[in-house]
């Protein structure tokens, strides 16, 4: 998960070179309580939404369970290695696998619809989040990672951008603390709002996810409770796409902003080579990618009962992955540690995350019979 010396909310950026490091025999043996403990909230909470009916998704009911137990109950030191494993490998490994639920063809017709979608949204939440730390009197570099966690991809946007930027640990801690609240907040509620907005057009309502909320965690988990609160499947896989055009933008954000800081000088307490690292594009992009390439191959060479029930068989897999990875999110957040950061950077955050929604749904409001023609046919 997302961490740095700074006691902040935690959440998962991890890259796929630390997957090594947490499968030694030491490191499963630490992490199978937190993971155990995952998978049983995951379990209650599938039982929950089963019990009624699907009027509750499982999905909202995992995280709520995990925010509960977290703030109320409190959690040890001794799930944190399975926790962070849940909500890192296993959580990311259902997004990937999200990818077999498109085409190429679905993929490029959802791309061309959401990229003007995408473009307005980022270029409102960095100048929108800019503005706002004027306005308020947040440090310059503090501005910069809020900006870069709204409109780009949250907490890996922040973690790629830290060292680039030479950041103060502090601010880190406070722009991903800022990005899990909002984010969440986003995650749990905006899925009634795009049914408002959208109705029963999934495509709009799954665009509005991936362009507006911060981490790819949150948008494919306001996404499945969407597509269980509202019987929209395919809502998680547009908005999952388009989502990834957002991450993709890091390819031009971090090298821009290394040639523009390669004149300065780094502030006191900066991460350097020595603290936070430079993020590569995030594996489960290129994962999601990939597995569109099998669904497209699979459907024209091997379709048939085999191939359905390989790709059933892992829908099935993702939802479970996804599950446990969204209680282990719930698990992560800690309300208390927002008192660190004060009214300052969370009024930031919180108007950049407004403006953001605001132009998404204002967006799709005036051409989605545009957009979603594009999608239409296929």
């Amino acid at each position: 998960m997302c961490s740095t010396s700074t006691p902040v909310t935690t959440w998962p950026t991890h890259a796929v070179g630390d997957f090594a490091a947490v499968t030694t025999p030491g490191a499963v043996r630490a992490a199978l309580p937190g993971l155990a403990f995952a998978v049983a909230l995951a379990f209650a909470a599938k039982s929950v939404s089963l019990a009624s009916g699907g009027a509750l998704s499982s999905i909202l009911c995992a995280i709520l369970f995990g925010i509960l137990w977290r703030n109320v109950a409190g959690i040890g030191g001794w799930a944190d290695a399975g926790v962070e494993f849940a909500g890192n490998h296993l959580l990311r490994a259902g997004i990937a696998l999200i990818g077999l639920r498109l085409t190429l063809v679905v993929l490029t017709g959802v791309s061309l619809a959401a990229l003007p979608v995408v473009i307005a949204c980022i270029a409102v939440a960095l100048l929108a989040a800019m503005a706002f730390g004027r306005l308020f009197g947040v440090t310059p570099g503090l501005q910069r990672l809020l900006a870069a966690g709204t409109a780009i991809c949250g907490c890996t946007a922040i973690i790629a951008l830290a060292p680039v930027l030479r950041s103060r640990q502090q601010d880190v801690g406070i722009a991903i603390a800022c990005v899990v609240l909002f984010g969440s907040a986003a995650m749990v509620g905006y899925p009634w709002i795009a049914h408002y907005f959208f109705g029963g057009e999934v495509a709009a309502a799954g665009m509005f996810f991936g362009a507006s909320i911060q981490d790819t965690s949150q948008v494919v988990g306001a996404a499945l409770i969407y597509s269980q609160q509202f019987d929209a499947p395919d809502a998680v896989a547009v908005a999952g796409l388009t989502k990834f055009m957002r991450t993709f933008g890091l390819l031009v954000l971090v090298p821009l902003t290394a040639m523009w800081m390669a004149r300065g000088a780094a502030a006191p307490g900066a991460a350097g080579a020595g603290g936070l690292r430079a993020r590569a594009l995030p594996w489960f992009v290129v994962a999601f990618i990939a597995f569109a390439i099998v669904r497209t191959a699979g459907d024209f060479w091997l379709d048939g009962p085999a191939w359905r029930a390989f790709l059933q068989t892992a829908q099935q897999a993702s939802e479970m992955l996804l599950l446990c990875g969204m209680a282990a999110i719930g698990l992560g957040v800690t309300f208390a540690n927002l008192r660190e950061a004060g009214w300052r950077p969370l009024a930031v955050a919180f108007l950049a995350a407004a403006a953001t929604g605001a132009t998404a749904i204002a967006f799709l409001e005036w051409c989605r019979v545009a957009l979603i023609a594009l999608i239409a046919p296929q």
